[in-house]
């Protein structure tokens, strides 16, 4: 009962960016959890449904790009909602060449704040009758409805996403989703990292100061460590509820993003890679070094065996791999207990020749490591967002249509052969001019 209601809860979300282009220069490969037994065997989605979303957007005319990986909690709901939402609170419009990095940073937080806020008004029904149970709790047949209910309002996502916009790049990041940037050093094969993400957990120290100054004691933040994510209403609205996050002053948990860039695309740079913590924890196992580098390295590889094949292909072979991998160390490994592994996902960025800042120069398609174009160009399309930004794509952006000497849009399709076949079929006569 609950999954079809999950699922229809999931369907009705719309999606304001069906028609921008997805980018090509990109990648993802993921992997569903798992469950490894002592006998090799594995159980696919034994621990729960893939709760990993993940989005690559293009915008030709800007040479805008948008990537995000989120990393749902207690279900897939909230970060089906952001991975939906949050692109129409940045690629209608919102964000131009010309724009102030500082005036970037601030689009980018406010995006993540508005977005929270629109999911929690999307559940407002579902809180209201978590309150109306909360207080009818021993009545008989209410428990079973509330645990729902309250498993449904806890549901959240962490997220790394990344934009390039006037040749830069900017990362902003909730949770513990990794970001970073792969670099060509030394001689070859060498490579150099830039991390752009900051976990926020109770591990770090900047975030425990700041629930400190709130009056958190630093115990356990509901049934998950993240100090700032999406969703999860008892630690937010719901804080007061929670003994151990009562005595705060504002909410706990918050959806403000740490926005870092924006950082030049330059010649050396290599990769841009996204990437759950699952997939980091997983290699870290299995090779005992430090998993950016050991990704980055992956993902080189299989960039070099494969040179004709999409980044999606060459991202989700090297999930594969660390897959294999792990489940080959637990079997030779486990003892009579399970080992359980998370969802995983992967994002690639390339940035080959003739592949800058998300444009690619004439003539040089041949020389990046996928050869498609995109289906559909981007079209003006209208958001319902809560940010005052958002709304009709403004026209000043885009191609101007040509007007008449009234103002008037001139008109661009006939509709002649439309009204002869009408007229035929409805028997009425027909002038010949």
């Amino acid at each position: 009962m609950m999954d079809k209601q999950l699922l229809s809860f999931e369907q009705s979300f719309t999606s304001w960016t069906d028609d921008i282009p997805t980018c090509r220069e990109s990648g993802v490969g993921s992997s569903a959890n798992e469950v490894y037994k002592p006998d090799g065997g594995r159980i696919p989605n034994g621990l729960h449904s893939f709760e990993d979303r993940s989005f690559r957007f293009k915008r030709e005319e800007y040479g805008l790009c948008l990537y995000g990986v989120f990393d749902g909690f207690s279900g897939a709901q909230v970060a089906d909602f952001v991975m939906k939402r949050l692109p129409a609170e940045l690629l209608l419009g919102q964000l131009v060449p010309d724009l102030p990095p500082e005036m970037v940073r601030e689009q980018l937080k406010q995006a993540f704040v508005s977005v929270d806020r629109e999911y929690f008004g999307s559940i407002g029904d579902r809180l209201a009758a978590r309150m109306v149970m909360r207080g009818e709790e021993e009545r008989v047949g209410r428990q079973a409805q509330l645990a729902e209910l309250e498993e449904q309002v806890s549901s959240g996502c962490v997220a790394a996403v990344a934009l390039l916009l006037n040749n830069q790049i900017y990362v902003a990041n909730v949770g513990d989703c990794s970001a970073f940037l792969v670099h060509s050093a030394g001689g070859p094969g060498g490579l150099a990292l830039t991390p752009l993400s900051v976990e926020h957990t109770l591990h770090n120290e900047d975030e425990r100061l700041r629930l400190r100054h709130l009056g958190h004691g630093g115990e356990q933040l509901g049934g998950h460590s993240f100090t700032r994510c999406f969703g999860d209403y008892p630690v937010k609205g719901g804080h007061k509820e929670v003994p151990a996050l009562a005595g705060c002053r504002d909410d706990p948990v918050i959806p403000e993003p740490e926005v870092q860039g924006p950082l030049v695309v330059e010649e050396e740079l290599q990769l841009l890679v996204l990437a759950t913590r699952s997939l980091l924890e997983a290699v870290a196992r299995v090779t005992g070094a430090e998993p950016r580098t050991e990704v980055a390295r992956l993902i080189s590889r299989h960039l070099e065996e494969q040179p004709a094949a999409s980044l999606s292909t060459v991202a989700q072979a090297a999930v594969d791999q660390v897959v294999r991998m792990l489940a080959q160390q637990a079997e030779v490994d486990s003892g009579p207990g399970l080992v359980c592994r998370e969802d995983m996902t992967l994002l690639v960025r390339t940035f080959a020749r003739g592949v800058q800042g998300g444009t690619e120069e004439p003539g040089q398609g041949e020389k990046t490591l996928t050869t498609r174009s995109s289906a559909r160009p981007a079209r003006p399309t209208q958001s319902s967002t809560t940010t005052e930004s958002s709304g009709v794509y403004p026209p000043q952006h885009g191609r101007e249509l040509a007007v008449d000497e009234h103002g008037r849009i001139e008109p661009y399709v006939d509709f002649q052969l439309f009204y002869e076949l009408w007229n035929q079929r409805n028997g009425v006569a027909v002038e010949e001019s």
